[in-house]
């Protein structure tokens, strides 16, 4: 008996004796850190030219978007640019120039200046992957100039740009689907695969004059924006070349990241190419099957589609039949033109961005270990060729079931 009371007092007791041994022993204090929003990375001078973008607490709900308490001169973010040998070393700079200590944890975004990609951003991706704070869920980007003068750019309708910028990516992957919104692990993941390659969006300013006071935000328009531009090719961890809006959008076909998109398409072919209606896409799929013939990799790619008609400039009549399989035709014909431009700028630059690797690896495991052996994955890509298919389908033309043009020429 009185060993059973022992017993049960001492698992009274360790509940109560784990309770001592937390403790927030590295806790630290709100207005001691530099909450960061966004960061930027140049290489300059071989050194790591690092830009954070910092929220101002002091400017509080004011203006852009805002309202009530903070001055209306505040900025919303403060920026701060350091240097050195190592990512690292240029971080624990900031403390040099700064009452707060960096904190990442709250990041929305890292803009790649086009030095740094060129360079190679392995230690850049270790970094991200290291560092406790660090946020590999952060979206990246790249810039043709310095990637830090992206941070200074105030935006409308937003205070907190970091943020912004994010809300910008993911509207455009889920309405219009030219370029996809790349996490910094998924860029991990896509230079770790077994196709060595990976795509990130291009943000630019749209014009030369940097926003940066809060004051020029009330324009109505103003000079100079934040927009999304090209889409870079990264082979290894470095930029090997630029793939414009139409052969960005034929990878997302291709590699099945079109979730919805608007085409435009000349209704009637025979009359013209020039586009002269427009079809909401607002289901896609895609379906890639490596075949091997003789010498070389088929990708039997099949596209299928279906969505509504929202703009016709043409006479026509939508209840007959042959004019919605005409326009059927010519949208398909449309995204072939697409696929097809975007594959042979991809299969130029050599790297595949196509996941084509990926799918060779899974389905013909065979040929794909020695390939691997050879090291001859290169000039086996390069002799791919693509057999696209595509099938759309106008389910819905809208409130009307005739042009308006039709309806004036009676």
């Amino acid at each position: 008996m009185k060993l059973w009371k022992q017993t049960a007092w001492l698992l009274l007791c360790i509940p109560l004796l784990s309770a001592l041994l937390t403790g927030c022993w590295d806790d630290r204090e709100l207005n001691e850190l530099g909450i960061t929003s966004g960061s930027a990375y140049d290489w300059e001078d071989n050194e790591w030219k690092a830009t954070f973008q910092v929220i101002n607490p002091s400017s509080g709900a004011s203006g852009m978007g805002g309202s009530g308490g903070g001055s209306t001169t505040s900025p919303p973010f403060i920026t701060f640019t350091v240097k050195g040998r190592t990512i690292m070393e240029a971080i624990e700079r900031t403390n040099l120039t700064s009452t707060r200590e960096m904190f990442f944890s709250h990041s929305r975004i890292t803009v790649l200046g086009e030095s740094v990609a060129k360079h190679g951003i392995n230690q850049l991706i270790d970094m991200f992957l290291r560092k406790q704070d660090a946020r590999e869920t952060v979206y990246v980007f790249l810039s043709q100039d310095g990637a830090g003068d992206i941070l200074d750019q105030l935006m409308q309708l937003t205070k907190n740009q970091g943020a912004g910028i994010q809300l910008m990516i993911e509207q455009e992957s889920r309405l219009v689907s030219y370029y996809p919104g790349v996490r910094l692990y998924e860029l991990a993941m896509a230079l770790a695969s077994e196709s060595g390659s990976a795509v990130l969006p291009e943000i630019q300013l749209t014009g030369k004059q940097i926003m940066d006071e809060t004051g020029e935000t009330g324009r109505t328009d103003l000079p100079s924006r934040l927009a999304l531009g090209k889409l870079g090719v990264l082979k290894g961890d470095k930029l090997i070349g630029w793939l414009s809006q139409e052969q960005a959008f034929g990878l997302s076909f291709m590699t099945g990241k079109v979730n919805s998109a608007t085409l435009a398409f000349p209704s009637n072919p025979k009359a013209g190419d020039t586009p002269d209606a427009s079809f909401v896409l607002q289901n896609a799929s895609t379906t890639v099957r490596p075949v091997w013939d003789k010498d070389h990799y088929i990708m039997d790619i099949r596209i299928k589609g279906s969505g509504v008609l929202s703009e016709l400039g043409s006479a026509m009549d939508l209840n007959d039949r042959a004019s919605i399989t005409g326009m059927e035709q010519s949208i398909e014909q449309k995204v072939l033109e697409l696929v097809n431009n975007s594959w042979t700028e991809v299969r130029q630059l050599g790297a595949d961005v196509t996941g084509f690797a990926v799918r060779i690896h899974r389905s013909d495991r065979k040929r794909w270990k020695t390939i691997e052996q050879d090291k001859s994955w290169d000039s086996v890509f390069r002799d791919i060729e693509i057999r696209p298919q595509v099938s759309i389908k106008i389910e819905r033309t809208g409130l009307s079931n005739k042009s308006f043009k039709s309806v004036q020429q009676k």
